[in-house]
C-alpha cells in the first residue's frame, strides 16, 4: 500500500503541486484537513487559491480519504468532488489500523483512546513521530505553512514505512511500522 498523506494545505496551489508531482507512487491520497482556507491567524499565501486547489485535488482519480480541519467549513465542501467533513477517518491494511483526525478534536495524546496502531493528525504543522501509550503519532507537517524552523513536508505510507518527505521529494523523517 502506497498512501501519499497531505496535511494543511490552506490554499496554496502552488505547493500542492509540488507535491503531486512527487516521483513516489501512490494509490490512495489522505488529506488531514485545512485543505482550501488560509485560516484567520495565518497570513494569506501568495500562491492562495482555493479553486486551483479544489480543482488540482478533484482532477485524482484516486481513492481519497479526508477529514475536516479546524479550518474546513461547508462551504469547502461544495468545491469538492469527495467528502471531507468527518471529523475522523480509519484505514485499515493487513497488518496496520490508522486513525486519521486533522487533530483539533481529537488530539494525538488521546490516540490511545482510538486503539490504532498509527494515529494521523495534522493541525500544529510540525511533522514527526512520536510514541504515546503504545500508538505511534504521525504528523506529516503543512506544505504550505510549517512551523517551529521545518521544511515545507508531506507523508507517505509504504512498505511499512512512514517517511516525511519535503516538497524537493527527499527524506526528511523516517519511521518503520
Amino acid at each position: 500500500m502506497n498512501t501519499l498523506i497531505i496535511s494543511d494545505i490552506h490554499g496554496s496551489y502552488q505547493q500542492l503541486e509540488k507535491v503531486l508531482s512527487t516521483p513516489h507512487a501512490f494509490e490512495t491520497l489522505i488529506l488531514v484537513g485545512d485543505s482550501l482556507y488560509h485560516g484567520p491567524r495565518n497570513p494569506i499565501l501568495k500562491d492562495y487559491n482555493p479553486q486551483k486547489v479544489a480543482d488540482l485535488l478533484n482532477a485524482i482519480s484516486l481513492s481519497i480519504i479526508a477529514v475536516r480541519g479546524n479550518c474546513d467549513a461547508e462551504v469547502d465542501q461544495m468545491l469538492l468532488d469527495f467528502p471531507m467533513m468527518q471529523d475522523y477517518s480509519q484505514l485499515h491494511t493487513e497488518t496496520h489500523s490508522f486513525f486519521i483526525t486533522h487533530g483539533h478534536i481529537i488530539e494525538p495524546k488521546d490516540a490511545h483512546t482510538t486503539k490504532a496502531d498509527v494515529f494521523i493528525s495534522g493541525h500544529t504543522h510540525v511533522p514527526g513521530f512520536n510514541d504515546l501509550n503504545g500508538t505511534l503519532c504521525f504528523n506529516p507537517g503543512s506544505i504550505s505553512l510549517p512551523k517551529e524552523g521545518h521544511p515545507p513536508t508531506y507523508g507517505m505510507i509504504s512498505n511499512d514505512t512512514l517517511t516525511i518527505y519535503t516538497l524537493d521529494h527527499q527524506v526528511y523523517l523516517q519511521h518503520n511500522l
